[in-house]
């Protein structure tokens, strides 16, 4: 018998061994790789400059100012097979999906800074440099690429959240930062730093056909956690080359751009999502002269992949009272989070059994717990389940809206206020912006609305047990109202809210600029002039321009400038080509290069186009004195014009009557709204509703039981933004 045992642990030990030797590899690296550089196709793309559109000597020219390789450390875990990806997405591909695929005129990689390591900055900068090289014997160029980061700064303090920047440099050559420049520690990517090797051990062992990836990961985290800071108080040229460098808050980015005296753009974008932002989150405490430097800051990508921050609510996640926050009541747009946090304790009271007078005092009691435990109020409700929160944190009026909207992060909002207690500062003067916001090397991703997996962020699918653990029934106890504190609410907590945030990503958006030639200097020019305009993601054609200026001068969208007389517009919108399935690229390249690439679906314009249904107009009065409500400043729309069905576009012309009298800045845009379409997610949350317009069940994007695991098509309204024309009274508004 003893024998026999013997001989059963040997075997045992026996089995073990390739498991122990799999363990020592991950956790000492002996096999992971830097990721490859790629390589960036020569061949000229199908539709070099023959789709560009030109009017009044000006082309307009498409592109996508944000996108993330999987350098960005966020978009390298999300690419594991074990997620959904399919791997690594160096620069090049960037490169040659924007070429093949997309069809762009220019783009940018913006891969978050806070961990990209010196290797993986000079990297891009070499592919960047080898995509720009493609057009230098031809007259004008094919891509221009620009390279930049991602500074992601997400404080759940509002007094110090300033958000997400793009920084996006001018040129690709000469002396160029070092190193890009990061925001204070974000602790999502720490967690990511710091991911136990065990977990990565189970991943692999559950996903061993995909054994590279994660050994590539695991290098990557150690060569991380090897790294140090930079020092604070240095100037920028006298740090060391491989230091990760910080910057705590925007005025620190602006000194340090600065120091390194390169023409420098820095975009806000994502400033009204909610899943980043905490819910009182404010542009107020950025309207500074620290803070703010319309030098660098005079575009805002106003939409991406993850959503639109155009639009001003004036509701509220909560409200403040006598220095306290307290639960809002709900109103006919908007249920608070914290108000339907007592809804589901309601419900399971009821179904326990329990009284109407207990349940009412336990569902108040919930709304007391999620209030006073902001932002971490969801993490109150033990063991919540996506569905039972509804439609509750959302913007159910907004357009294509971000997750958990906030209304005062919004871009309206922004562009409204004004601060009266320093008078060095300047107002926000944002020019608009579309883009993609995509992960996986995809600029311009929506080109059509086809595969969402593959181009848009949402890798969410009911049937992926990693995406979705099987829900658990136990611990529906209804809280108390004892504090709760952090640790607690950690330990309550399930995976992230990617059931829901799934309903809300999009394949994305596009700016569009409009320029005298195809090259860096004038496209460099646009956007400093914000003479640019952002689109949900369609090729719409939109000039918006002051026609009736003292100089005789046309005004385009961007311009800024004092005026007397009321002033005259002329609104020009064209709608996309409507997209024929498959690529027009036959002879031209590798037909295993596009299906591999583009998925065999390619930017391929039919001779149709797509109608312009309407144009509104949009108009905001900035404030005048401190505290003037925001509600009543915000005109949308201001204007509707209904335009007849027609292949040459909708033309109109206004005027503002009322100008002169007002005596005070007015600041007009418009968006060309395009026919109703197929777009992923374009249902959000899908809400079944009874004949009064509640919510009674919502219909997840990407589960079985809701919109199913497919693309989630509903009918959308694509539609293009101009940027606002800033129309003053007197130069004291400059």
């Amino acid at each position: 018998m003893v024998g026999y045992l013997k001989i059963a642990f040997k075997s045992f030990l026996i089995l073990l061994i390739p498991f122990f030797i799999l363990f020592l590899a991950l956790f000492f690296d002996f096999f992971g790789q830097h990721q490859e550089k790629g390589k960036i196709e020569p061949t000229k793309a199908p539709y070099f400059n023959s789709n560009i559109e030109s009017i009044d000597n000006k082309k307009i020219l498409f592109g996508d100012l944000h996108v993330h390789t999987t350098y960005s450390l966020d978009a390298f875990v999300g690419n594991l097979p074990i997620l959904e990806g399919e791997g690594v997405h160096p620069v090049s591909d960037a490169c040659n999906f924007a070429r093949f695929c997309a069809n762009l005129d220019f783009f940018s990689v913006t891969d978050h800074a806070e961990f990209l390591t010196k290797r993986e900055w000079d990297d891009t900068i070499e592919s960047l440099r080898n995509c720009s090289e493609l057009s230098q014997e031809r007259d004008e160029e094919e891509i221009i690429p620009f390279i930049g980061w991602e500074w992601t700064q997400t404080s759940l303090d509002p007094e110090d959240h300033f958000g997400h920047k793009n920084v996006v440099l001018k040129k690709l050559d000469g002396e160029l930062p070092t190193r890009p420049i990061g925001a204070p520690d974000h602790k999502f990517f720490r967690s990511i730093v710091d991911t136990p090797v065990y977990i990565l051990y189970g991943a692999l062992l559950y996903d061993y056909k995909n054994m590279p990836n994660y050994f590539d990961y695991r290098q990557r985290q150690l060569i991380l956690k090897n790294l140090e800071y930079c020092e604070n108080d240095k100037h920028v040229k006298e740090l060391p080359l491989d230091c990760l460098e910080r910057a705590e808050k925007p005025s620190d980015l602006y000194r340090k751009l600065e120091e390194w005296g390169v023409d420098s753009l820095v975009i806000p974008h994502g400033s009204a999502w909610g899943n980043t932002s905490p819910p009182m989150a404010t542009w107020e405490n950025q309207l500074n002269s620290d803070e703010h430097n319309q030098k660098y800051q005079n575009l805002i990508e106003i939409f991406s992949g993850h959503g639109n921050s155009e639009e001003y609510r004036s509701w509220e996640s909560f409200r403040e009272v006598n220095g306290e926050y307290v639960c809002p009541t709900p109103t006919e747009d908007f249920i608070p989070q914290c108000f339907q946090a007592g809804e589901i304790i309601r419900e399971r009271c009821r179904v326990s059994a329990g009284s109407e007078e207990t349940c009412n005092i336990k569902a108040q009691e919930a709304r007391r717990n999620y209030t006073q435990s902001n932002p971490f109020g969801l993490l109150t409700i033990p063991n919540h389940l996506p569905e039972e929160w509804l439609e509750s944190g959302q913007c159910t009026n907004c357009y294509l809206p971000a997750f958990e909207y906030r209304p005062r992060s919004s871009v309206q909002y922004a562009l409204a206020l004004r601060n009266f207690s320093d008078s060095q500062t300047k107002p926000f003067r944002f020019g608009f912006i579309g883009s993609s916001d995509n992960h996986s090397s995809r600029p311009g991703s929506g080109y059509k609305e086809i595969d969402r997996i593959r181009n848009t962020d949402s890798k969410y699918k009911a049937s992926n047990p990693i995406l979705n653990p099987p829900k658990s029934s136990e611990n529906y106890a209804i809280p108390s109202s004892q504090e709760i504190n952090l640790e607690q609410m950690l330990d309550r907590a399930k995976p992230s809210q990617g059931e829901r945030a799934s309903s809300f990503l999009y394949t994305g958006g596009l700016i569009a600029s409009h320029v005298s030639k195809k090259n860096r200097d004038e496209l460099w020019n646009a956007l400093n002039n914000r003479e640019v305009y952002a689109t949900s993601g369609e090729r719409i054609l939109l000039w918006f321009d002051l026609i009736n200026h003292p100089s005789e001068d046309i005004k385009p969208m961007g311009s800024e400038f004092v005026m007397t007389d009321n002033p005259r517009f002329r609104v020009r919108a064209l709608g996309s080509h409507r997209q024929i399935p498959g690529c027009d690229s036959e002879g031209l390249i590798n037909s295993n290069f596009i299906n591999e690439i583009c998925n065999g679906e390619c930017f391929n314009p039919s001779d149709v186009r797509n109608n312009i249904t309407r144009i509104e107009v949009i108009r905001i009065r900035p404030q005048t004195y401190p505290n003037e409500p925001i509600e009543t400043l915000i005109e949308d729309p201001w204007l509707v014009f209904q335009c007849e069905p027609s292949q040459e576009g909708c033309e109109v012309e206004f005027e503002d009557s009322k100008y002169s009298d007002a005596s005070r800045e007015i600041i007009y845009y418009v968006r060309a709204i395009q026919e109703p379409s197929l777009a992923i997610s374009a249902a959000n949350l899908a809400c079944e509703k009874d004949e009064f317009g509640k919510c009674l069940k919502v219909n997840l994007c990407g589960d079985e039981e809701g919109q199913g695991e497919g693309d989630c098509l509903a009918e959308n309204e694509e539609r293009a933004w101009s940027s606002p024309i800033f129309v003053k009274s007197s130069q004291d508004q400059l």
